[in-house]
């Protein structure tokens, strides 16, 4: 029983992390490349995992590909979500799903004495990155020293 559970979570944890890996590099390439967000690829994908679920997850995704009835079927499934997965390399789909996922439109920030307006593309750990269109371009601000004021409508 303890073999079971131990070899669903470590098979589950290789089989999720090829999603993740997948899912995460798509938006990097087509999303945080596209708008010029310099935050490495390791940092991007630990701050934005929910590891909350990805323990149950890998269990149960493990459970289901090793041991279960219904393998060959959920390894169709499987399939099918790698795919989806990979999606996010094209770069339309990508792009878009990172704006989704990131990205917050007609937001008033303050940065010491100037208030300006802006998109804000990814609040990281340390820095937030704006996208600001009177200059065409991304601007990385210290987070600390910039105050959202309101949603502009």
């Amino acid at each position: 029983m303890i073999n079971r559970i131990w070899g669903s979570l470590f098979m589950g944890l290789i089989f999720i992390s090829i999603l993740d890996f997948l899912y995460f590099i798509g938006l990097k390439l087509n999303y945080f490349d596209f708008y010029k967000i310099d935050v490495y690829f390791n940092v991007l994908f630990y701050d934005n995992q929910n590891f909350y679920i990805l323990i149950p997850l890998a269990l149960i995704v493990g459970y289901m590909l090793m041991y279960s009835s219904l393998a060959k079927s959920f390894m169709k499934a499987y399939i099918i979500i790698i795919i989806l997965s990979t999606s996010t390399l094209y770069e339309p789909i990508g792009k878009s799903l990172g704006e989704t996922l990131f990205q917050k439109d007609n937001q008033r920030f303050k940065f010491g004495s100037t208030t300006f307006s802006g998109a804000t593309l990814y609040d990281g750990r340390t820095n937030i990155y704006i996208y600001r269109k009177e200059l065409t371009k991304t601007v990385k601000l210290d987070k600390n020293k910039v105050k959202n004021i309101s949603v502009e409508k």
